[in-house]
């Protein structure tokens, strides 16, 4: 019967998606494909990813979080070319993805896709290189296009409004294709016959930089409007359009739009939308545009008399200040010639100074050379140590399960002779490498996917036997979710071994000790509690010190060495997370670690 549901639940999305169903989302995970498109989306010189639509989707992200109570992530992926981007939708069928770049709603892809609601009136222009008459007439038209060779993107809208062009006119004109990394804009205004469709936003901040491009009034289209584009089964249309509706983000995304475009030619777009005087408004705004060029230039005019009488001055000031200097430098002739054999002593010593100094750094960094030497040899030693000493332990602790009832006294007796020198030296060992471990700051702390009831089903293993022992009872209790988390597998369970080593080793027989987590969406905490002996209020002080010995004592006659607390406190900031402790002497004390997920 389970295997039926899971089946059922495999197989019944695509079915929900051809009835108009949203797809559900299995992840949190959100793969915008995107191409080059300035200034919409697009890297600067230091390779980051800025634009209109980077932003909004970071806008989207915290909308997520903050209205929604999700936490998502939004990849970004780069496209080869722009009509890889619609590849991607129609053909991979994915309903994390969506691509951008500064699309527009037609319906060749209504055909194969969706679109979210629009974030920016969809205007199209056409300009010609400039010095190009404008025309008026239909014969004009069919003149000027016969001329002039049209230049466009394969696969996009500007494609397709050619097209309709030639339908038009039924002139074959000859048609440049250009890569999507290119600019239409750019390639037409570079050379001297050229034609071709562009976004008006784009136009106007050409025009206001002060592009030699004409616009022909007899080709301006107005589109649905620029959007997002998703497969047919996408889990976020829901998401996203909500997001782009709502009044407070269509504020934010008018400011992120502003910072692209300006202000004003952002507002002067949105108002032509539905205005019925469109080609003498866009008129009009050239106009503007015209005469805010020639103000500027006028001023720029004015700053070049006013930097030309600077020069002038600067030039006057300048042959007055070599004439001082020229004279300063006579007498200053006199000095130096006293100063030279000074100089010349000085150097002498500075000569003497810098060999001394440089037999100083050479023995100094042989100093450290046999220090590294050194400390690499005891790491060796030790870890070479270890290997065979576990295998021997290994044995020992065989022995004593298999033949330990047909040992004489004698034998048994030099058999746990043997087991506690090898305990010793292990100990000896851990002590070593514990030490270099935490004089060592280079650490290389991993980020992967730890499941904590794992890490902690491992302590409990562990230790379980040795509380036994001392007949204290160990238990461990699990989040009931939120148990997946990254962080370093190794470093959180030597952090957790060494406090619930230390909780059983001053421990008093027949008490508990518990190691328990709490999990929230954000932060996990560890809590290794007991109820031994607790610590003063100068224990505190000096708990999480290296080789510090406190007044508690272990219970057992086991061996401890003042290092275990620093290591937790060391290995837990590596992970970037907190640890302390509350306790009362004499009744116990609860260690918590507290770790962000």
């Amino acid at each position: 019967m389970h295997r039926l549901l899971l089946v059922f639940a495999f197989l019944l999305p695509p079915y929900l998606s051809l009835f108009g169903f949203s797809h559900p989302k299995f992840s949190n995970e959100l793969e915008v494909v995107w191409y080059t498109s300035k200034p919409f989306i697009y890297e600067n010189e230091e390779g980051e990813l800025i634009g209109i639509e980077p932003e909004i989707f970071m806008l989207f992200k915290k909308y997520m979080k903050d209205v929604k109570g999700e936490s998502i992530n939004v990849s970004f992926k780069k496209s080869r070319d722009f009509m890889n981007i619609l590849d991607v939708v129609r053909k991979n069928n994915n309903p994390q993805v969506t691509g951008v770049s500064a699309l527009s709603i037609t319906e060749e892809r209504l055909q194969y896709a969706q679109f979210t609601e629009t974030y920016l009136p969809d205007i199209t222009v056409l300009v010609s290189s400039g010095g190009t008459p404008i025309v008026k007439t239909f014969e004009e038209k069919v003149e000027m296009i016969n001329d002039l060779k049209a230049v466009t993107i394969k696969g996009t809208k500007y494609e397709a409004l050619l097209s309709d062009l030639k339908n038009e006119t039924g002139v074959e004109f000859e048609t440049e294709f250009i890569s999507s990394d290119q600019n239409i804009l750019e390639a037409v205004i570079n050379k001297s016959n050229r034609f071709g469709f562009i976004d008006l936003p784009i136009y106007l901040m050409q025009m206001k930089e002060g592009a030699q491009v004409t616009r022909q009034n007899f080709f301006t289209t107005v589109g649905d409007g620029y959007a997002f584009i998703l497969p047919k089964n996408s889990a976020w249309k829901e998401d996203l359009d909500e997001f782009i509706s709502d009044p407070e983000i269509k504020k934010a995304i008018a400011g992120i739009i502003s910072k692209y475009l300006g202000e004003e030619l952002y507002n002067f777009i949105g108002n032509l939308y539905n205005n019925d005087q469109l080609g003498t408004s866009i008129l009009t705004k050239e106009k503007e545009l015209q005469l805010a060029q020639i103000k500027n230039a006028n001023l720029k005019l004015e700053q070049e008399k006013s930097f030309q009488r600077l020069m002038l001055l600067g030039i006057i000031v300048t042959f007055l200040l070599f004439v001082i200097i020229a004279y300063l430098f006579y007498n200053n002739q006199k000095n130096t010639r006293l100063l030279m054999g000074q100089k010349e002593q000085i150097e002498e010593q500075q000569v003497d100074i810098y060999q001394k100094n440089e037999q100083l750094i050479n023995r100094n960094a042989q100093l450290v050379a046999l220090n590294e030497e050194k400390n690499n040899l005891v790491r060796i030693l030790a870890h070479d140590i270890r290997s065979p000493l576990s295998q021997i332990m290994m044995v020992i602790d065989i022995v004593n399960q298999k033949m330990s009832k047909t040992l004489s006294d004698a034998e048994g007796k030099l058999l746990n002779q043997v087991t506690s020198s090898a305990e010793r030296i292990n100990q000896m060992v851990t002590k070593i490498l514990d030490v270099d471990g935490l004089e060592d700051t280079r650490i290389k702390v991993m980020n992967e996917r730890v499941d904590i009831r794992d890490v902690m089903k491992d302590i409990s293993q562990r230790y379980r036997p040795v509380a036994a022992k001392k007949n204290i009872e160990f238990s461990v209790e699990f989040c009931e979710n939120h148990n997946m988390i990254r962080t370093d597998h190794l470093l959180l369970l030597l952090v957790l071994e060494n406090l619930v080593s230390n909780a059983v080793k001053f421990s008093e027989p027949n008490t508990s000790v518990e190691l328990r987590s709490e999990c929230t969406y954000d932060s996990v905490t560890f809590k290794v509690s007991d109820e031994g002996p607790g610590f003063s209020e100068e224990d505190k002080k000096k708990l999480f010190n290296r080789f510090q010995k406190l007044s508690a004592k272990p219970t057992g006659g086991e061996v401890s060495t003042g290092l275990g607390l620093s290591i937790v406190k060391k290995y837990v900031q590596d992970l970037g997370g907190k640890v302390w402790v509350e306790s009362v002497e004499g009744k116990g004390s609860t260690f918590f670690v507290k770790l962000t997920v």
